[in-house]
Order: C-alpha cells, then structure tokens, then sequence
C-alpha cells in the first residue's frame, strides 16, 4: 500500500463496493475497503443459522439476473448454484390463491371474469413494452387505473403499492412499476406458465467471501468494524479520509451509500445541482423479521398481502424455496415491511413488532399462535428503498461527483429498476470502469 498515488478507497462491502473493488485491485490499485458493520454483503447480508448461514433480508435471483450468474461463475461458485421452480400466491378475502399463472388468473375470483382477461392483457402488453421513457412523468396509479381499470386498483394493485410505499403510494412513477412488471414477466418461461429463481447453498454470504478473497489475492484490504466518519477535500479535490480508527490520505473514493449517508459525511455547504439531486432522494426503511416455526404457515413460497391494514407486504416461506433439512428441518419465514423510520413500528422494542405481526398473520394462517414460533429475530435497515416518484430520472446523477477524486454509487442509481443485486454489481462495475479510466 505504499504507493499513495494508486491507493483507492471503498465505503461500503456490500456488492456493489466489493464488485468495484475486486476490478480496481485486479487492475493494480491499491485497493481499501471499509466496512462499518462485522461482515460484508450490505443488504444481503447473513446472520449464523442453523449451523448454515441465512440472509437477514430475503434474497433470491432471477434468470435473468445475468450479471449475478456471470459473477457466481467467474469466482468458481457455479456449482453451488440452486435453482427451483417457486409457487406464487395472494392471500385475499380470507382466501389464499395461487397467483403465479394465467391459469391462476382466471381463477382469481376477487376480480371479475373480465377483469381478470383485462389484467392478463395488460401484463402481456407491459411485457413486450420496450421502453419505459414514456411513462416517465406519469404515475404508476395514473396509469394502472386506466390500463387495469379500478377494480384490479382497489383489490390488487393499490394496496400493494401502499403495503411498498405506505403514505407515498399515490406519487410512486410508472417506470418503477412498469420495471417490475417488465423483469418478473421476463424471467418465466414461453407462455408466462413457470418462473425459477436462484439461490446460493451456504447463502448469499458465500459469494460475499469469495469477493473479499479476490480483492485480498490482488493486494486489495477488506475492513470490517471501520465506519468513515468525514471526508476531507481542499480546492483540489478529494484529500482523504477519517475513519472510526485512523486518519489517511486517499485521493479516490467511491461512496456506495445512500444519499443521506454521504452528505453526512461532508461539509454541510455542499450547493448547487448535483447535491440537489441527492437531497430529493428519499428512502423507506424495512422492518424484517426472520422466524422459525414449528410447521409451515403455507405451501406458497411468496404470498402477496394486498391488504392496507396488513403490517407486513408479504410472508416469504423460505422453505418452499430452499428444502427446510438445509435447517435441521425447520420452517423458516420472512414478514416485511417498508415504512419511515420514523414509523412508530420502525422505532418498536422487538416485542412490540412481532406482537403486530403475529397478531395479523393469525388472520393470514389458519390456527396460527406465538406459540408455533420457536425463535424470531427482527432486522432493520435504514436505506432499504428510494422512494420512486414521478419524473424520478431528473434525480440520477453522474457517479464523477462535482469533487475531484469523490464517486458514488447507490441504490437509486439503477433507475427504472427495483432493488437487486444484479443491479448492484453493475453499478460496481461501472463507477469501477469510471474510476479507471479517471485515474488513467
């Protein structure tokens, strides 16, 4: 790490941070990654479960998730990849419905016979839509009542917009739906009759490791436990950084945090456009508890809630994804919610949430009682959505920020598209590519 004039450094481990430090090492930068929390992955992060590990987060990857499987397979995981055919459905009027299918669909009775044909059209045509700019200033509820008509609004669409967006429902752009209409109808095969995502045996954090270890093989370091606590900059440009355990002199940075979380890091007199755009980047947060259950709460590996009062979007049963004996056998559930942090549920004691959520999933699960969980565990996340409004485009900056030597890349950047981590490894590579040729 002598030679200062190639040293770069990373804020964040997560996919991003790591997939533009594993190109910047291999490139022969002396590459320094700071992580403020014990492990990498960000988002996608694990916790020990089970004698395995397991995302605190569900996660999961499409077909098309091109960019992930290429990655898997450059760092010699290909065979640990799983792929399954999973079943999806919508937990409505006491009812729980498969919702995966077009077969599905003409049984879906909350919507009338027409409705129904009128909404299997209309993901049809979305699904053959190639360009989402049209509908750039036009509002995903605009549009949905129109194409769908209001009764698919009210009994499908509209709530699960509100249990994604809560208050900002209304004010949600169309390219955000339109993006994850378009990806989900492209990753099932001819005839929309089937969908496999994959998985990771040993979890997500497999594929983190590996990225450490390259990085670290090409000369690169990986810290954990190290959060950047300011960044410094004369009228050059960039100067270095304070970390929660040194001081140093770096001259190229890449921030893959959130908008609020880099400016938090700089002077508060940032002015003009580009610090403009960053500051109208709002996010939910996500309240997400992980539980073990002593029998399953469904056959349905991702059932829907498009229910207003519901305090969770969606019960992911993990195990209809990946076999529960990876488990020693047991259940495993995911109950999310995305909201402010300001949400009187994002500030609860542990107890206080999962007393809501089970109070809710009683009315969801035949039978269901505290009593059928044996262990629960609630994660938080403060940045877990950008907040896609209409006319969002005009907020996406340049990862060159106006401060020589500063880059960034963050979740909102991947607009029109939802969170993932196909997208966040080609943000990595792409402000990597950048960085490069920067410095070149």
């Amino acid at each position: 790490m002598s030679n200062n004039s190639k040293r770069v450094g990373i804020i964040g481990a997560g996919l991003t941070g790591l997939t533009a430090a594993r190109i910047l090492a291999r490139a022969g930068h002396a590459v320094i990654v700071c992580e403020a929390g014990p492990e990498p992955g960000g988002l996608a992060g694990t916790f020990t479960y089970a004698g395995t590990r397991l995302e605190k987060f569900y996660h999961h990857f499409f077909t098309t998730d091109l960019d992930t499987i290429r990655l898997i397979k450059e760092l010699g995981l290909e065979e640990r990849i799983i792929w399954r055919e999973t079943p999806m459905g919508m937990y409505k009027n006491g009812k729980l419905m498969k919702f995966a299918t077009p077969w599905d669909l003409l049984r879906f009775t909350p919507l009338s016979f027409f409705n129904r044909l009128r909404f299997g059209l209309v993901i049809l045509y979305l699904s053959r839509v190639k360009h989402w700019q049209k509908y750039e200033n036009i509002s995903a509820r605009e549009w949905i009542r129109r194409a769908f008509g209001e009764q698919a609004w009210e009994t499908v669409w509209g709530p699960l917009l509100h249990g994604k967006f809560g208050e900002y429902a209304k004010e949600i752009g169309m390219p955000w739906f339109y993006s994850r209409v378009h990806t989900r109808a492209g990753s099932r095969e001819k005839g929309m009759t089937k969908e496999s995502l994959g998985y990771l045996k040993g979890s997500f954090q497999v594929l983190h490791q590996a990225l450490v270890r390259d990085i670290e093989a090409y000369g690169g370091e990986v810290r954990f436990n190290e959060k950047v606590e300011r960044l410094s900059f004369s009228r050059d440009g960039l100067v270095g950084w304070k970390t929660s355990r040194r001081e140093e002199e770096i001259k190229t940075i890449l921030a893959t945090l959130a908008p609020a979380g880099l400016l938090s890091l700089l002077p508060q007199d940032q002015s003009g456009e580009y610090w403009d755009q960053l500051r109208n980047v709002q996010y939910l947060g996500n309240v997400c508890a992980v539980l073990t259950l002593k029998r399953s709460l469904s056959p349905i590996y991702w059932m829907n809630i498009p229910d207003v009062s519901s305090p969770f979007i969606a019960v992911i049963e993990h195990t209809n994804f990946i076999s529960r004996e990876t488990y020693n056998g047991q259940h495993v559930d995911y109950l999310s919610s995305y909201l402010p942090i300001t949400h009187p549920r994002y500030q609860a004691p542990e107890p206080e949430i999962l007393n809501e959520y089970y109070a809710y999933l009683a009315k969801v699960v035949s039978g269901f009682t505290p009593d059928d969980v044996a262990e629960a565990k609630v994660f938080r996340a403060t940045y877990a959505q950008p907040v896609i409004r209409t006319g969002f485009a005009k907020n996406i900056v340049n990862p060159a920020s106006p401060i020589k030597g500063l880059y960034i890349s963050n979740m909102a950047q991947i607009y029109p598209e939802d969170r993932g981590m196909s997208y966040s490894i080609r943000l990595g590579e792409q402000a990597a590519g950048i960085m490069a040729a920067m410095r070149s």
